[in-house]
């Protein structure tokens, strides 16, 4: 099971790589993370993994900024952390997916409905 946010920011408070680095302050390892830059725009995708004691498992939270001229989109996906038959989370996907949010959130990003 995966929990999707999608957030835009329609007035540049700050520069994506900033907002990248108070993501990656997160409690968790960070896996991966990718730049990219083109005429104008530019893109960041910061993968993460956290282990979760009350699923028995990893989740993982993808989070995907992206910027073209003053607009500012961040898409934050929640994953995995599930075990067993019926694959249960126990919330560990949205906490993580969470913890991003918050941060997008005091950045000025909004939730799109």
């Amino acid at each position: 099971m995966s929990l999707v946010y999608q957030y835009t920011c329609e007035s540049k408070r700050m520069e994506l790589t900033e907002i990248a680095e108070k993501i990656r302050r997160i409690n968790a390892t960070l896996v991966t993370q990718r730049e990219r830059y083109f005429d104008g725009s530019a893109v960041i995708l910061l993968i993460f993994e956290k282990y979760y004691m009350r699923a028995d498992g990893y989740a993982s939270l993808t989070v995907l900024l992206s910027e073209d001229g003053p607009v500012q989109n961040a898409d934050v996906i929640g994953y995995g952390g599930g075990q067993g038959l019926f694959n249960l989370s126990w919330g560990a996907n949205e906490d993580f997916a969470d913890m991003a949010a918050d941060i997008l959130e005091k950045c000025g990003f909004v939730l799109e409905q």
